[in-house]
């Protein structure tokens, strides 16, 4: 039996990796990130469980957010950059695959999006929640 996590964060960081959106290159992390990075995309947080169809057949439950943050100097900036980077993280996955398993469907939710501002910078930021349910691949 095969744990899914390392193969659900290797497709979206093969999927999301070298994307540069209006110009601008977008980085992707496994959870630790410089703090001098203005764009990225960070593998944040996993969770899940196994579930049992029949005596032979496991359903793996997942889940995995994606953190869309942008940067901002001082007091300025906009949402623009972090939407038109949403939609292409969209567009890469619109069909998920995991290796070693099969993915039976997923789902796609968005969760509030967190913003704070301090005396030197703006950051936006959006989650994207996949819910994904996969069975293992027999191979």
């Amino acid at each position: 039996m095969k744990n899914p996590d390392k193969w659900i964060r290797n497709y979206f960081y093969q999927t999301l990796s070298n994307m540069v959106v209006n110009g601008t290159p977008v980085k992707i992390y496994d959870t630790t990130t410089p703090n001098n990075d203005s764009v990225l995309i960070v593998l944040s947080t996993q969770s899940g469980q196994d579930k049992w169809q029949t005596k032979c057949s496991i359903d793996k439950l997942r889940e995995i957010n994606i953190d869309v943050i942008t940067r901002y100097k001082g007091n300025v900036g906009s949402r623009a950059l972090l939407d038109d980077i949403i939609e292409e993280v969209l567009q890469r996955t619109e069909k998920i695959t995991v290796e070693n398993f099969i993915v039976q469907y997923f789902n796609i939710s968005f969760p509030l999006d967190i913003n704070q501002s301090t005396a030197t910078e703006t950051i936006y930021r959006k989650i994207i929640k996949y819910s994904l349910k996969l069975k293992e691949d027999g191979r």
